[in-house]
């Protein structure tokens, strides 16, 4: 992801150890509860701050940051980091760029739910602006994002 190009860094959060930077776009989030389910622990949303970045190895936290659907969570590690940088490569990782091979990109429209775009894919705003460039996102196809065009999880309320 191009980060100076992304209009979805504004209110970002950052959380720091001596060893790892864990940063939350919650303008991307889709509260798709990935982190929640694979490291409880770190990831609360009934706590204050809801990230525990002491709670778990740093490694740990990378993978689990690997797999957030809408790259919402975010890591890097500290310039004097003990982990090695061969371990923090992966999607997640905020020096991750979006693949420019010709791969295709896979749509998955989640039954109630969003749209899953995972791929090397260019979102464009109705001006022609890049509005995101990454590998995955998760765009909104209820309408009732408050966050268009990304889901922000809102239909889940819907649903209730």
């Amino acid at each position: 992801m191009e980060e100076n190009k992304d209009k979805s860094n504004a209110n970002s959060r950052e959380y720091k150890t001596d060893d790892l930077i864990v940063y939350w776009y919650p303008s991307l989030c889709s509260h798709a509860t990935k982190c929640l389910i694979m490291l409880p622990q770190v990831f609360d949303v009934d706590k204050r701050p809801w990230v525990n970045i002491n709670a778990a190895g740093p490694v740990d936290i990378m993978r689990t940051i690997d797999a957030c659907p809408s790259g919402a969570l975010r890591y890097a590690l500290t310039e004097n980091s003990k982990v090695d940088p061969e371990l923090a490569k992966g999607p997640g990782s905020i020096g991750h760029k979006a693949s420019k091979e010709a791969a295709p990109v896979k749509i998955r429209a989640v039954k109630d739910g969003p749209l899953l775009v995972k791929g090397p894919a260019t979102l464009l705003g109705t001006d022609g602006t890049i509005l995101r460039e990454a590998d995955s996102m998760v765009l909104c196809r209820c309408g009732l994002t408050k966050n268009p065009p990304f889901c922000d999880g809102e239909h889940r309320k819907k649903q209730k």
